[in-house]
């Protein structure tokens, strides 16, 4: 495959859990630009219930739609309540050799029974950078469920695959209906591909369904905030890693046991050994004087009977070692996810999304990661916090405020001046207004105390 440079540009949900509308936008809108090399940062903000967490989700799903997944079983549960569908479009900077492309990416869900959900229309579409100019916006894919007459959109596109071979339209008809039984991907599911990959003239365009799918897999981390539920309730420590050698790309989420030695295969227990060791070189200068360890147990068979060998995550400092279970959730909660920020960092074409990025961990410490990150990183980093830290740290441009409006859940603050501290004018925008949406729904003390009062009663 095509090396490719894939970036996020733009976002935009309907219907998405408590966002009937939304639109959020990157910072650096230039495919063009040598902004590309540079990390792109984006924090979302705002009040609980307002709209943060839904972004996340969406991108989740997204996650799993490209890269071919199913749909997450409970993927019902993100369309908002009065819906039966919802809506999340895309834009993506697409660099791939000497091809430079604006990707357009759509998908509507439907539910269905048990809060399951089906793609019912998808859409896939570029425009392309050529003679200094960009060409008109073009479909490449344009999916719908109902449609029975052609398997997908444009008519010349179908036809560029069904020219040669009858058997082909038999093959396109048995991918739709594996897409809908398996609740996945049309454009982006195994079927299409093993179709697409056997014609010469569609070539162009499964270059970039490949790299799109590539990007999905390899290079799009979601981070929900179930992994701080795990870590607070000292279960166990979900790893998100990635490790590069010169064979293979190796990455996933391992959860190790923080109660009691956890049993993994030996191949793993080599996975984890070599994360350890590339968490360590970054961890000691976030957290002076600390590093982790594996303490091993011996070998023990595994639940399928194969050999594995019985492991204890330990902190070290200054030679002392105790079970990390005792380290604090902050602490922990970087260990999870310090694999895949270092990759982050260091590859411009990742993208890591982070729900509530700040979950125990130090304020001041955050924002000097973040200020690291946007100065010297390479990636994208989108994050949800309630930590206002990053809001002194970051450009006014890098973050984004969620609203009270759900028909209009994001915007960028206006009228913001170069000496304004942003942090303040968020906290005076909450209590005076201001802007063009309101972004927090007022809270009344004597409310909140006289509440207090009553619940105090009840038996």
């Amino acid at each position: 495959m095509k090396d490719s440079m894939i970036r996020i540009k733009e976002a935009e949900l309907c219907n998405i859990k408590n966002v009937e509308y939304g639109k959020l936008d990157f910072p650096s809108d230039d495919s063009l630009s040598n902004k590309l090399m540079r990390s792109e940062i984006l924090g979302i903000y705002g009040q609980n219930g307002s709209g943060k967490t839904a972004f996340v989700d969406a991108m989740w799903i997204v996650k799993h739609l490209i890269s071919g997944q199913e749909l997450p079983k409970n993927a019902g549960d993100y369309i908002f309540e009065k819906e039966e569908t919802a809506t999340i479009k895309l834009g993506f900077d697409l660099n791939q050799e000497d091809h430079v492309y604006q990707i357009f990416y759509e998908v509507k869900i439907e539910r269905t029974d048990e809060n399951k959900a089906r793609v019912i229309r998808e859409s896939l579409a570029y425009k392309e950078f050529i003679e200094g100019d960009w060409t008109n916006k073009a479909g490449i894919i344009d999916y719908q469920l109902e449609n029975k007459e052609y398997t997908f959109k444009p008519v010349k596109n179908y036809r560029l695959l069904t020219s040669k071979s009858a058997d082909v339209q038999i093959d396109l008809g048995v991918a739709k209906k594996m897409s809908e039984k398996n609740c996945t991907s049309f454009v982006f599911g195994t079927e299409l591909e093993d179709i697409i990959r056997k014609s010469e003239g569609f070539k162009s365009y499964t270059d970039i369904i490949l790299a799109m799918k590539h990007y999905a897999k390899l290079n799009l981390f979601i981070i929900k905030n179930h992994h701080s539920g795990m870590i607070n309730m000292n279960l166990l420590i979900p790893f998100s890693f990635r490790l590069l050698d010169e064979k293979k790309v190796t990455q996933g989420d391992l959860a190790i046991g923080l109660l009691k030695p956890s049993v993994v295969p030996e191949e793993v227990y080599n996975v984890v050994v070599k994360i350890i060791d590339q968490m360590n070189i970054v961890l000691e200068t976030i957290v002076p004087g600390l590093n982790i360890g594996l303490k091993s147990h011996g070998k023990q068979l595994t639940d399928d009977g194969g050999e594995g060998i019985r492991i204890e995550l330990i902190s070290i400092r200054e030679d002392i070692k105790v079970p990390l279970k005792y380290e604090s959730d902050g602490i922990k909660k970087i260990i999870s996810i310090l694999s895949k920020l270092i990759t982050m960092f260091n590859n411009p074409t990742v993208c890591m999304v982070v729900d509530e990025l700040d979950a125990g961990i130090f304020e001041y410490l955050l924002g000097e990661i973040l200020q690291i990150i946007s100065e010297n990183g390479k990636g994208q980093l989108i994050f949800t916090s309630h930590n206002l830290r990053p809001l002194e740290m970051l450009s006014t441009s890098s973050i984004i405020f969620t609203t009270t409006n759900p028909k209009n859940r994001y915007m960028r603050f206006t009228n913001v001046k170069s000496n304004n501290n942003l942090r303040n004018l968020y906290y005076r925008s909450i209590n005076l207004g201001g802007q063009k949406e309101e972004i927090y729904k007022e809270t009344n003390s004597f409310d909140i105390s006289r509440a207090f009062r009553i619940a105090g009663r009840v038996d």
